[in-house]
This record gives structure tokens, sequence and C-alpha cells, in this order.
């Protein structure tokens, strides 16, 4: 009788924690959504090179670049070299804001503490947000092949780039 007063008075708490078992288990707190139009914001560096006219500009000019020094195994004496390259005719090395030409140094612009990149050729004016287009160009380590990559700087930053004499 002991026995089964036991399982009467422990049965209602046996069953609610039987019922609680069996029931879903509430879904996890969901993360906070962002507001802003995500849709027409670019999400990667390759999406924000691909809304700026100057940016793609130097985007096209790296490609020609790349390819020349293939062909050449040395960098191009100018930029209007890269015309003589098949599909190199249709480039334009004018920022469309400034409509001045992208200034390019054939031997690269160094900054002391960056010794594995260099600027190759660059907006020659800032952007309304104070950044510069620049087109880059890494050194390849391990037998990694050339490559190039367009990034806007800050105008302090750029400053830090000087010309190296051929």
């Amino acid at each position: 009788m002991r026995i089964r007063s036991r399982l009467i008075a422990f049965g209602p708490i046996a069953a609610a924690l039987l019922l609680a078992a069996c029931q879903s288990a509430s879904p996890p707190p969901s993360k906070p959504t962002q507001t802003a139009n995500f849709l027409s914001a670019p999400t990667s560096p390759d999406a924000i090179v691909g809304t700026d006219p100057a940016a793609m500009r130097l985007q096209d000019i790296g490609g020609y670049v790349l390819l020349y020094y293939r062909q050449h195994q040395q960098m191009p004496p100018t930029l209007d070299e890269l015309r003589n390259i098949p599909g190199g005719g249709d480039l334009d090395f004018n920022s469309p804001a400034s409509r001045q030409p992208f200034a390019y140094s054939q031997g690269g612009m160094w900054a002391p503490d960056k010794g594995d990149k260099c600027i190759i050729a660059y907006d020659p004016s800032q952007s309304p947000n104070g950044k510069r287009w620049c087109l880059f160009m890494m050194l390849p380590k391990g037998g990694a092949a050339l490559s190039v990559d367009v990034v806007a700087l800050p105008e302090p930053i750029f400053l830090s780039y000087h010309s190296v004499e051929q």
C-alpha cells in the first residue's frame, strides 16, 4: 500500500514531466534582421568594384596588364601599349569622373610597410568619399602567378605610396 500511495503522489508529477518532454521545444530566438535594403547594397569586394565606373575601368586595365606581362615578361612602358593586345583597343584609360587619364607607374608606387604589393595605376582624383581608386599589383610568392586588384584607398594611405625610379 505504501508503494501505491507513492505512485499516486508522484503520478501527476511524472505525467507533467512526460507531457513536457513530448511537447516540441520552442524555436530558438531569431537572429536580428538587417533593416537596410540589403538587396541593392553590394555585399562583396567584387560587387563594390562593379558599381563604380572608375573601378571597373581599372579592373579591365589590370586584366590587360596581366596579359601583357605574360606575353612580354615585363610591365608595359605605358598603358597605351595595352591597345596592341587583341581586344585592348576598346580600353578607356580616362577617369570617368575627371575625364583625366589614369596615372600609371611602370615600376610601381611602393609604401615602406607594404613590401609585397604596389600601385601601378590610379585615378588622378579622389572620389567624393575621400578615397582614390588604385590598381594594385601583388608580387608572386612561392611560384604563384602575378595578380592585380582594384582597391579604394583613403587619401592619407594613398599619399604614403611613392614611385620608384627605373
